[in-house]
């Protein structure tokens, strides 16, 4: 949901969701694979898939379409590492792999990969410098309101409104957007 609202702008109101979830494969009281869409108030839509039923290791990336081109960004499953395992022996072989033998794809620095260590860099040199970090709580608490909102839609199955009753970017009507016509 972040990541969404990083690219289409922070400033730009997201409106409403629809978001469908279930408990699909791991026996929990809470679902494994959801999916949603996040309209905003310029027209942008962002959509998220979260699951934790992916099969062969670990699947974290990152897909931006827009007009103007395309960037897909994979994060774990083909970072250049490749290794195969004949098994034999018992143990741990790689974070998040799912199996000891066969071709494997392993993730080099896991806490890079993620995101951790650049994350925490930021946010102490924020704090020496007494700045504010490029991630707030007020962007944890538009992000919770769209869960909220998520959550709604799963019960509902209807696109549900975000109610943001602190909202500190632009006040842009739905006919408003930022996107042009080129044909």
């Amino acid at each position: 949901i972040e990541i969404g609202r990083n690219v289409i702008g922070k400033d730009v109101r997201p409106v409403e969701v629809m978001c469908w979830a279930a408990t699909q494969v791991k026996p929990i009281d809470a679902e494994d694979h959801a999916i949603g869409l996040v309209k905003y108030a310029n027209g942008a839509v962002s959509q998220f898939e979260v699951s934790w039923n992916f099969r062969g290791g670990m699947d974290l990336r990152d897909e931006v379409m827009g007009t103007d081109g395309t960037v897909w960004i994979n994060n774990f499953l083909r970072t250049g590492f490749e290794m195969f395992s004949a098994g034999g022996k018992e143990g741990y072989v790689a974070e998040k792999a799912e199996t000891d033998t066969g071709w494997l794809f392993p993730v080099g620095d896991e806490t890079i990969e993620l995101g951790y260590l650049h994350m925490f860099s930021e946010m102490f040199q924020c704090i020496e410098k007494g700045d504010s970090p490029m991630e707030t709580f007020y962007d944890g608490y538009i992000v919770n309101e769209v869960m909220d909102a998520c959550y709604r839609s799963v019960k509902s199955k209807k696109w549900e409104p975000i109610n943001l009753e602190i909202w500190r970017g632009k006040e842009l009507d739905e006919a408003e957007n930022s996107f042009f016509s080129y044909d």
